[in-house]
């Protein structure tokens, strides 16, 4: 269960850590210096990170509570 729980923690702050490489792009097409085209792929990926954020902070909290 230790291990489970420092792995989960680990992939979290990867996943947080993408979402933080890739912030500098999400402004730069709020802002309209990029395309839809040229963002796309990396909305794709933040989308995957949140989610997969999201699923393993559940798995973490029910970690917890065993």
């Amino acid at each position: 269960m230790e291990n489970r729980a420092i792995e989960i923690v680990r992939e979290i702050e990867r996943n947080k850590e993408l979402l933080t490489q890739t912030d500098y792009q999400a402004i730069k097409f709020a802002e309209g210096e990029i395309s839809e085209a040229e963002y796309a792929p990396i909305r794709e990926q933040r989308r995957q990170c949140r989610n997969t954020i999201n699923m393993l902070e559940m798995e973490y909290k029910d970690l917890l509570n065993l």
